[in-house]
């Protein structure tokens, strides 16, 4: 395994890569760095991503003439529970690997990090050619699944090559703008350590300044900004990027409900009682609204706020990580109870 780590800074993953062949690339907003170094006794290159700040985000290895995993235990295990595609091999490729015409692509999508793994079957073996680890917010920017990594398996030892990412892709506005959108994913949610509100608040509003092609990304983008406000403590401003996101994708539920949260904290309880009708209007089975509007009409519509803790803990059955919510509820239900006798 590569020395370095995820969300290493660039200068710490290049200390391990000390007179070895280096080539630097712009790669959007960041930079992409390739690293000619051996792996298993073999020859490989590994594309190293950096982010505006020089974090390493994410990684595509390349083992030109591939690593058997029949001796690598932890690899082949974390293979078999994964669902491989099978894909055509390039046509060169195919003729260099000597007759085999596809491939399996494996992934892993994990909350922090997500891996993806091509390999080539060869007899009964199974052969790893490209490697790959992201920070999940990335994973639609980075694949290994891409002709400029593939065209590289089984290349005549020697072979000098250049390759980059596709600058095509990595310097078009939308990329760029998709770039920041993951860099302030991984600041909201501390992917590389605590949450870095301030990162995250001006990573989204580059995003949106930049702009990004897509309804979903803009929606969202405006979405995660208003969650990015609201733990800074900014709810004015959490409101109104949120509001944002409802115009340009309404009726979407988690948004909706995460509006009428910032609206209760902001003290306006009738506003957030509405948002809470409307994302329970928009999925009935929404037990995270109905646990929120009735805390926010308990001190007025006791009786309501009685039907509301019901109707949150009916949808919430064995749900985990529920369980100090379930108790407040079962607690407010007995005392609502007694209220409206």
């Amino acid at each position: 395994m590569p020395p370095w780590n995820l969300c290493d800074l660039r200068e710490t993953a290049l200390m391990h890569e000390a007179g070895r062949r280096t080539e630097r690339v712009p790669w959007g907003a960041g930079e992409e760095i390739t690293v000619y170094r051996p792996t298993a006794g073999r020859e490989s290159e590994y594309h190293l991503f950096f982010d505006d700040r020089g974090l390493l985000i994410g990684y595509i290895g390349i083992l030109y003439e591939g690593l058997d995993l029949a001796a690598q235990r932890d690899y082949t295990a974390w293979l078999a529970k994964q669902i491989p595609t099978d894909f055509l091999l390039p046509t060169e490729v195919s003729r260099r690997a000597g007759g085999p015409r596809s491939g399996r692509l494996y992934g892993d999508q994990g909350q922090r990090v997500s891996a993806r793994a091509i390999t080539i079957p060869k007899d009964e073996r199974q052969i790893l050619y490209l490697d790959s680890s992201v920070l999940t917010p990335y994973l639609p920017l980075l694949s290994p699944y891409k002709p400029e990594f593939l065209s590289k398996v089984h290349l005549p030892p020697g072979t000098q090559t250049r390759a980059t990412y596709g600058p095509g892709d990595s310097e078009s506005r939308d990329y760029i703008a998709r770039q920041h959108f993951a860099k302030g994913e991984v600041a909201h949610f501390g992917l590389c350590g605590q949450k870095e509100n301030d990162a995250a608040v001006e990573a989204y509003q580059r995003a949106i300044e930049i702009g990004l092609s897509e309804p979903l990304y803009q929606a969202e983008a405006h979405h995660r900004l208003g969650l990015a406000y609201r733990d800074k403590g900014a709810l004015s401003q959490a409101a109104a990027a949120i509001e944002t996101s409802l115009k340009i994708r309404p009726s979407i539920p988690e948004v909706v409900n995460h509006l009428g949260k910032v609206y209760s904290l902001m003290g306006d309880k009738t506003r957030a009682a509405e948002a809470f009708h409307t994302a329970i209007g928009l999925r009935p089975n929404y037990a995270d609204a109905h646990f929120n509007l009735a805390e926010a009409i308990e001190d007025t519509q006791p009786r309501r706020a009685l039907t509301a803790y019901e109707n949150y803990l009916a949808y919430v059955e064995n749900t985990s990580g529920e369980k100090e919510r379930i108790e407040k509820a079962e607690k407010r239900i007995e005392a609502l109870k007694k209220a409206v006798k």
